[in-house]
């Protein structure tokens, strides 16, 4: 337990010394510019929470980011690396725009169910076919899944430019979904809606998967000894495969908030690289289900912040992604630098024990 407890708490060490670091070297670049560092995150941090409909629109974006987060924590930690939750996202979205354009007599629960079902079978159905190639023909599924990206978003484009095209004439996005299937708005003007309340209940069944089943148990083992699992009696194509296919999934839910939430059809750019934010988000707390869902705050602060950053002090929103950036830089040579700072410290014992 003391080692676990001093594992997780060095790491976490780590994480809030690199977004302090992150945030200085912002802070040195606004002074350099002759900005105040105090103003500037000041203006950023009003910006994400400052009213209650800067609030709601961090919480928006919070909820794609812990989704396809956790589509890749499922993912990673299994060993199988699904880079393609894009092009998944941008399937599911489509197949539940779909049916909200399609099927506008159902009651508003079966309609939305039917969508969300819709996307995860899409979402989860794309992602299985890489992950085929992985575990059965050891094809590199970093490669297919970045391929398969494009061929999504190309093919969704297609689908909204040609023969699902608004009937409104308008290029680009399909015809709206019918009015009873949009999800509830919790705050006037803003686009937060009930979907964040869907993707809390997500979050906590996949942390309940991952930390208290035998099912996460046997993610972790395979991802963590493919050779171990196998002659423990775990089938690792198996779960390599359903660990693809849920990560695929919950992309495809992704996709499908972004319809019922937020547009209420599809949009040929309805996403701007949400599934590589979340695959960062993940990657950075080490697909900790908890873990991400602060981390998406953290990064939906960022963005929502940053454009009243620039507006109120002329601070260049751009500024945001270079701490993310560092973040980022710092936590992938974390293992790097306690590597090196044990052996000094084994150093300087053998010293003194020779002294």
């Amino acid at each position: 337990m003391k080692e676990w407890i001093k594992r997780k708490g060095g790491y976490a060490l780590s994480l809030a010394a690199s977004i302090g670091l992150a945030l200085l070297l912002g802070a040195v670049i606004m002074l350099l510019n002759g900005q105040n560092p105090l103003h500037g995150y000041g203006a950023l941090v009003y910006g994400a929470f400052g009213t209650k409909y800067n609030m709601a629109t961090t919480l928006v974006k919070t909820v794609p980011l812990i989704l396809t987060g956790l589509a890749t924590a499922i993912a990673f930690m299994s060993g199988i690396y699904n880079i393609g939750g894009e092009g998944q996202l941008y399937l599911g979205a489509f197949a539940a725009a779909y049916v909200g354009f399609t099927f506008t007599d159902l009651p508003a629960f079966v309609a939305v169910i039917l969508a969300v079902l819709a996307s995860m079978a899409v979402g989860g159905l794309y992602a299985y076919f890489p992950g085929v190639l992985k575990v059965h023909f050891k094809i590199d599924e970093v490669i297919t899944t970045i391929m398969l990206n494009s061929v999504a978003i190309l093919f969704a484009g297609y689908l909204v430019n040609y023969p699902f095209r608004s009937s409104q004439g308008s290029m680009g996005g399909t015809d709206m979904i019918a009015e009873g299937y949009k999800f509830q708005n919790l705050i006037p003007l803003s686009k937060l809606n009930t979907s964040i309340f869907y993707t809390i209940f997500i979050a906590f069944l996949m942390y309940y998967l991952i930390k208290r089943t035998s099912f996460g148990y046997n993610f972790k083992v395979v991802g963590a000894n493919s050779i171990f699992a196998k002659y423990g009696g775990i089938n690792n194509k198996k779960y390599m495969l359903v660990a693809m296919m849920i990560s695929g999934a919950l992309c495809g839910i992704a996709g499908a908030f972004e319809v019922y939430g937020i547009h209420y059809r599809f949009l040929q750019n309805i996403s701007k690289g949400l599934a590589f934010d979340g695959m960062l988000i993940a990657l950075i707390v080490k697909n900790s289900p908890i873990g991400i869902v602060f981390m998406s705050i953290f990064f939906a602060m960022l963005k929502t912040g940053s454009t009243s950053m620039e507006v109120t002090t002329g601070v260049p929103s751009e500024l945001v992604l270079v701490i993310q950036s560092v973040i980022i830089l710092f936590i992938a040579g974390e293992n790097g630098l306690r590597e090196i700072l044990t052996r000094k410290k084994l150093t300087s014992r053998k010293k003194v024990k020779q002294i």
